[in-house]
This record gives structure tokens, C-alpha cells and sequence, in this order.
């Protein structure tokens, strides 16, 4: 496995045709986000420098998503996604309608990775939780109940019986000659 890509203090916001992104050294990264899905007081602020707390962010997402064994490039993704959530997304509308019901007692906490069920199974981490729900960012894609699909990187809140814990597959020992 490769080195994480580290936050640098050269990393700052920036917008290009209406889409939030991350200008690196590497090139710019394009956010989940647009201007209607940011408060308008963070417009201006989604064009400053990436700051300490921003890369506490980053930092916490990359060790919640080693689990996954994802390539690097997938995983900086998520985890800029999830600093732009967090700190210029505009409040989650409550989706828990889209999904089926899992019948589980999860209270999941800040950054774990669950998984929740619309047609199919879809990944997702915690953004912020309390005792009912959780503000969730997909992994992957879903395909709700209705028919809509959110994209990885979308945003939404749901109730915690929506959800389960992740769980990685086990990887089986071989057997030693």
C-alpha cells in the first residue's frame, strides 16, 4: 500500500463553474458540492486555505477508511468530500424514508463506516451523530427505495435503525505447508 496523500499547507478552496474544489500540487480535486448546496456564508469562506482543522478532519476520514483497502486516489477523494461536508455543506435533509428498515440497535459514532439499504447496499461514513440519527456521506452509490439514486459523496441525515455497522470481509488465513 502507498503513503496517504498528506494535507499540505499550499491546499486551499477554490471555486470553478459553480463546483466547489481543492486546488493541491497534484491538480484540482472536484467536490460533491456546488454553490446551492453551500450556506451562503460559507461561500466566501470555501475560498480560503485549508486549514488545521480542516486536515483533522482529512486525517480522522483516512484512518476510518483504512479498512477498505481502497486506492489512494479513492480514498483522498472521500476524505475531501468529507472536509467539505462538514465544514461548507448546508444542513442535511432527513432522508431515513429512502431506506429499509435493518431492525438494529446501531448507534454508530463520528467517522465509522456503516452500511445502509434503498434497492442496494451502499456505504457510507459518519459525518455527526446523536442518539436518534447521524448526518451520513455515501461511499458509494444508492439506489433508494423510490427509484432516486444519491452519488458517493452526497450528503444526507437518517435515523439509526436505517443503519449497520460495517463489518470488512475476512480475509482467510492460508494454510501453511
Amino acid at each position: 500500500m502507498t503513503d496517504p496523500i498528506e494535507p499540505n499547507f499550499d491546499w486551499h478552496w477554490c471555486w470553478q463553474q459553480d463546483q466547489l474544489h481543492l486546488q493541491t500540487s497534484a491538480g484540482l480535486h472536484c467536490t460533491a458540492l456546488s454553490h446551492s448546496a453551500i450556506s451562503r456564508s460559507a461561500v466566501a469562506a470555501a475560498a480560503d486555505a485549508f486549514t488545521l482543522g480542516q486536515a483533522e478532519i482529512y486525517w480522522q476520514c483516512l484512518f476510518a477508511l483504512e479498512p477498505l483497502h481502497w486506492p489512494q486516489q479513492a480514498v483522498f477523494a472521500a476524505c475531501v468530500d468529507a472536509v467539505a461536508q462538514l465544514e461548507f455543506g448546508l444542513a442535511c435533509a432527513h432522508k431515513s424514508f429512502y431506506l429499509q428498515s435493518q431492525h438494529s440497535s446501531c448507534h454508530p459514532q463520528l467517522f465509522d463506516l456503516v452500511e445502509l439499504c434503498g434497492r442496494n447496499r451502499a456505504l457510507a461514513i459518519v459525518l455527526a451523530a446523536d442518539t436518534s440519527q447521524c448526518r451520513l456521506m455515501l461511499l458509494s452509490e444508492l439506489d433508494t427505495l423510490t427509484g432516486r439514486v444519491f452519488h458517493a459523496g452526497h450528503s444526507f441525515s437518517s435515523l439509526h435503525d436505517r443503519l449497520t455497522p460495517y463489518h470488512p470481509p475476512q480475509t482467510p488465513l492460508r494454510k501453511l505447508a
